[in-house]
């Protein structure tokens, strides 16, 4: 459903989340925490910072936290910077102007799915989370 990236950078904030309250978190622990490859997650750690989610501090007590506490983390805010979730809205025949007033086949169907998955990412949040 989402992209490899997207699904990297959630498993990385609940890794942090689990663990950032007591000290900051370092890039090695959370891939392997995260079973996320370390090449890879450099970037989607930079991007989480630029994003807003994580702050970053570097050298000897550094490491990743979270920017905000994780019950104010949505889970659309870890996926928004990864996967365009209009792209989601897309008609999947083609037609440039699927709307309620020009709709597809698959449009009453799809509509309100995507409107309940983007429903879901608004309301969850990473505290949700990391206590499973």
């Amino acid at each position: 459903m989402f992209s490899k990236t997207a699904e990297y950078a959630l498993r990385a904030v609940v890794a942090i989340a689990r663990v950032s309250e007591k000290r900051p978190v370092l890039a090695k622990e959370i891939a392997v925490s995260g079973k996320i490859p370390a090449k890879y997650l450099s970037k989607v750690l930079r991007d989480l910072v630029r994003a807003g989610v994580l702050t970053s501090n570097r050298g000897i007590g550094g490491g990743f936290r979270l920017k905000r506490k994780s019950n104010t983390i949505k889970l659309i805010d870890v996926i928004r910077p990864f996967d365009d979730l209009l792209a989601m809205r897309r008609c999947p025949f083609g037609k440039s102007r699927c709307s309620n007033e020009n709709p597809c086949a698959l449009h009453g169907k799809w509509e309100p799915v995507i409107g309940r998955l983007r429903e879901f990412l608004e309301q969850t949040t990473i505290a949700e989370l990391e206590k499973a």
